[in-house]
């Protein structure tokens, strides 16, 4: 029998304490963005998460980290990912491991691809021993620092919808490959092989297909062609 995949997913902080603060708050962005890559983890990887509200674990700084290195070592993790927000008067995307390891690099590659897609800083891979949840962890830990809550444009991007999407799949997408198991996007490819044509359907005028053709164009990028029907 297989071991069970169980993935850790810490949202940062957690009231009393907010984490950073200035175009918005560190704690509701770690939430949003952690329940988010959950939801597109593949179906046989259990997720955990370390808060489930907007408050920690306890408000005591110490014993909060502690709370939240316990249940990842509970639950035999396979691995924990914590989200974060960067403050600092900086910009781009890091990710912060206490010592080098594969799962790290993985994950990494994939974001990377959604950084250089949207011309986004790349902070690299850093090395950080005094994080708790990192040297607390039995499994391989990776604390995630998504942008700058104090960057004006990182945080627009992080608002903006299509990069949320975007940098939460390709998260997903590395966690599922650095534990070895098929991503959701990959699963699905797979499932529907062949080609698909559309028809938008048959039109009374030109005028009215021309205008159809002209916002499929707008909306979807692509170039439909118009056929007279005899």
């Amino acid at each position: 029998m297989s071991k069970e995949i169980v993935v850790v997913i810490d949202f940062g902080h957690g009231l009393p304490d907010p984490g950073a603060v200035k175009y918005g708050q560190e704690y509701q962005y770690a939430a949003s963005i952690g329940r988010e890559i959950a939801k597109r983890l593949p179906d046989n990887v259990k997720v955990i998460f370390t808060r489930t509200s907007d408050k920690a674990l306890n408000e005591d700084k110490g014993q909060d980290l502690a709370a939240r290195c316990a249940i990842s070592n509970k639950s035999g993790a396979t691995i924990f990912v914590s989200i974060h927000l960067n403050a600092g008067g900086g910009t781009g995307y890091e990710t912060l491991v206490y010592s080098p390891n594969e799962e790290a690099n993985i994950v990494h590659e994939e974001i990377k691809k959604v950084l250089d897609q949207y011309g986004i800083t790349d902070r690299k891979i850093k090395v950080r021993k005094d994080l708790a949840v990192l040297k607390g962890t039995n499994a391989t830990a990776l604390l995630l620092e998504m942008g700058f809550i104090d960057n004006k444009k990182d945080m627009e991007l992080l608002n903006n919808q299509t990069y949320f999407n975007a940098l939460c799949q390709a998260t997903a997408d590395g966690i599922a490959k650095a534990v070895g198991v098929a991503s959701k996007t990959t699963k699905a490819a797979a499932t529907i092989p062949g080609k698909y044509r559309v028809f938008t359907g048959v039109f009374d005028s030109k005028e009215s297909a021309e205008e159809a053709a002209a916002l499929i164009k707008e909306k979807v990028g692509l170039n439909p062609f118009i056929r007279k029907e005899e």
